[in-house]
């Protein structure tokens, strides 16, 4: 389990980030075999053993770079439930958009759960599922706020957010290493379409 940031030495901190932007580069772009240890050391600009101090095996790390990734896809939606006086279809588009944009580069990591019932592959269905049902969370948020300043229409709160995410997910599997821009633009404009009146995104 990963130290608390106030816990741990600046300097200790700071190689940990390196070494977790070192992993998150690699993963994202190659599935998890092909990835080797030294790989990342070498890219955090680390030796092998000292990688191994901060994080046990290659497991620890793959995993520690996927929270940390949708750790921060968390705070990027939370950002936007911050400011109500932009319209909620605006802040939604902004959610969308963090959602395709984080989950693009966790590609590999999607297709590492097809039918894999590995030790790691359950780890991973168990962190996207607890971090999915927040995502899900601030998704509603704004809904809710859309439904009650009377941009978006009476809609089912506890479904739509999930639908949203598996649109996005399902839309990631499916086009692969095409640009992630043609589907936002196709998730934000089928939403928009189905929740407001507002002309479709261009």
């Amino acid at each position: 389990m990963p130290l608390d940031a106030e816990e741990i030495p600046d300097w200790r901190a700071r190689r940990r980030e390196v070494i977790l932007n070192a992993a998150a580069e690699l993963f994202a772009g190659r599935d998890y075999a092909s990835v080797q240890v030294e790989e990342v050391a070498k890219r955090a600009g680390v030796g092998k053993a000292t990688l191994y101090r901060y994080f046990p095996s290659k497991e620890e790390l793959y995993l520690e770079s996927l929270e940390r990734a949708l750790g921060g896809l968390e705070h990027k939606l939370n950002a936007e439930l911050a400011p109500q006086q932009v319209p909620a279809s605006v802040r939604l588009s902004a959610m969308v958009s963090a959602l395709v944009d984080t989950l693009s580069e966790q590609l590999q990591t999607l297709k590492l759960l097809g039918g894999d019932q590995s030790d790691l592959a359950d780890r991973t269905r168990r962190i996207l599922r607890r971090r999915s049902q927040r995502t899900a969370t601030a998704l509603q948020q704004v809904l809710a706020d859309g439904m009650a300043s009377g941009e978006f229409r009476k809609i089912d709160l506890e479904v739509v957010p999930l639908l949203i995410i598996g649109m996005v997910r399902g839309g990631i599997m499916q086009l692969g290493e095409r640009p992630r821009e043609a589907l936002e633009r196709s998730v934000i404009d089928i939403l928009m379409s189905g929740i407001t009146n507002l002309p479709p995104f261009i």
